[in-house]
């Protein structure tokens, strides 16, 4: 019989792959014998291959090698060779409902995350809004846990131990923080336009960030050429602002 072993998947982008990582961490540390396995874009690695010894990361480049039908057939065959016992998936979308109906052939337990998309409309339409506190995406993770047998309570505190991170590498790229110095990271962008706070209001919370602490380094980070264009104006705009710090 071969030991526990649950594969999570979750594509996306960076902040949502991001928010799974506490419920990972509290995962890892209650349950030490289980073997966890991390699938999403290979961006994600270094947010998960250090967090537990118990917890590997699996990249997958959806755009390239595992991309279509034929890629995710592929895909799952690298995934069934390491035996999993149970799939937790973290996104249910249509690559991991595709997944997931093959390791449901398999007979292999699977279980996916209720993103709670009704109560969420209802929240949002423009009449007769439905005041109903939603679940957090943090607890929408830990049904799925507990769905397929392990229930979780979050412990997780930070990236850096309790000694604190080392900070060294960084101070070629953004310089070395003075005391009492207050930095801030801005990353107003999102893939979806409704994610995102209006360009014009993010520029004015700049503006009164500067105005009010007029000794703090913002640091304002984009992927895009459109992106990095808008992020320039506005660093020209104040000397505390760095656009897109490179090493």
């Amino acid at each position: 019989m071969h030991a526990e072993h649950i594969i999570i998947i979750r594509f996306s982008a960076m902040g949502d792959v991001a928010m799974t990582l506490p419920v990972v961490y509290s995962l890892a540390k209650q349950y030490p014998d289980l073997r966890i396995s991390v699938l999403s874009r290979p961006f994600a690695r270094a947010f998960f291959e250090s967090i537990a010894p118990n917890v590997d990361f699996m990249e997958a480049d959806l755009k390239g090698e595992y991309k279509g039908i034929k890629g995710l057939n592929r895909l799952y065959r690298r995934l069934i060779a390491k035996h999993p016992t149970a799939v937790a998936d973290f996104h249910n979308v249509l690559r991991t409902k595709f997944l997931r109906q093959r390791f449901h052939l398999d007979r292999i337990k699977t279980a996916h995350i209720d993103k709670h998309k009704e109560g969420k409309r209802l929240l949002c339409r423009r009449r007769n809004k439905v005041f109903v506190q939603q679940p957090t995406s943090f607890s929408n993770y830990q049904d799925v846990l507990k769905e397929l047998g392990y229930p979780v309570r979050l412990s997780f505190q930070s990236i850096f131990p309790k000694e604190g991170g080392d900070l060294s590498t960084l101070s070629p790229v953004v310089g070395t923080k003075p005391s009492g110095c207050q930095w801030i990271g801005i990353a107003p962008f999102a893939a979806h336009q409704g994610k995102m706070y209006p360009q014009e209001k993010m520029e004015r919370v700049i503006d009164l960030l500067v105005q009010r602490a007029p000794t703090c380094r913002i640091f304002l980070f984009g992927g895009g050429k459109k992106e990095k264009d808008i992020l320039g104006r506005w660093a020209e705009k104040h000397s505390q602002c760095i656009s897109q710090p490179q090493p």
